[in-house]
């Protein structure tokens, strides 16, 4: 199983962006647990999308702190689905049934995903406004919200 690094996201990055979140989950009324930040963590240092159970096993692989190694399928699901409830995941039905889940920072953005290697990168949703405004006014659409994601091969993978 690959675990490829979140590119371009320097660990002081992901200790602002984490902090945000934690302080985002508190605002909506959710505990900062230890079981749940030793989710979050180890959730966040993927660059890749990955099933409850996929990320269970990470953490009971991982030389980690006990309280990951220790931690429950179900804590896992319910993080999960607490972080795509406030934004701060996303999630996609895989071919066998089971949902996968990408840690998302907290701003909006899409995805460009490697079909070779599963590496997400992130792409910033800067012309999303000229698509919404055509849709509006060709169509009288109102846009409420949109998901986009790219798929193709990475540098990485286009290389090999």
């Amino acid at each position: 199983m690959k675990r490829p690094a979140r590119r371009g996201l320097k660990k002081a990055d992901r200790t602002v962006q984490l902090d945000a979140l934690f302080a985002r989950l508190s605002a909506h009324g959710y505990r900062t647990t230890l079981p749940r930040r030793a989710v979050i963590e180890a959730f966040a240092r993927l660059g890749r999308y990955i099933t409850a159970q996929d990320l269970r096993d990470l953490m009971a692989s991982e030389r980690a702190a006990p309280v990951s190694r220790a931690v429950g399928l179900a804590t896992v699901y319910r993080t999960l689905d607490v972080l795509r409830e406030i934004g701060a995941a996303s999630a996609q039905a895989q071919p066998h049934g089971e949902t996968a889940f990408l840690y998302c920072p907290v701003e909006h953005h899409h995805h460009a995903v490697c079909t070779e290697c599963g590496n997400v990168d992130d792409v910033p949703c800067g012309s999303v406004a000229r698509f919404e405004a055509a849709l509006s006014r060709e169509l009288r659409f109102k846009l409420t919200q949109h998901r986009l994601e790219f798929f193709g091969v990475c540098r990485s993978c286009a290389r090999a």
